[in-house]
């Protein structure tokens, strides 16, 4: 039974670090110019989809040589590259997550080190 907990915890913490690092690793355009279409199509003639503003930020999908494309709510849209750069999330880690990270590390090491010599000590 033991080792089923300790298995559990592990999963649970493998599964929540993988999904703190997707969330942090994604890339993110930030909108540097004051006011700029996001267009539907790879093409300035094809709908708009928003008109972001300087300081929106929106989840990188693809990064070309002219245009970005990214996600804008539940579509895709396209961000001429001149009028955004790719910010660095993992500078925005939050503190808290950083810590709730390190709390779920230490108490997994910590289970997983009981098991190890609770193991040891039966078997002498």
């Amino acid at each position: 039974m033991k080792t089923f907990k300790v298995t559990v915890m592990s999963i649970v913490f493998f599964v929540i670090s993988a999904y703190l690092f997707s969330v942090y690793a994604a890339k993110y355009v930030e909108v540097k110019e004051p006011f700029i279409s996001v267009y539907e199509y790879l093409d300035p003639k094809s709908n708009v989809i928003i008109q972001a503003k300087k300081g929106d930020r929106y989840e990188l999908v693809y990064e070309g040589k002219a245009w970005y494309q990214i996600k804008v709510k539940d579509k895709v849209g396209w961000l001429e590259k001149r009028a955004g750069v790719v910010v660095d999330t993992a500078k925005y880690l939050p503190i808290g997550t950083f810590i709730v990270f390190v709390i779920l590390l230490l108490g997994t090491l910590i289970a997983v080190s009981m098991y190890i010599y609770k193991q040891k000590t039966v078997e002498i």
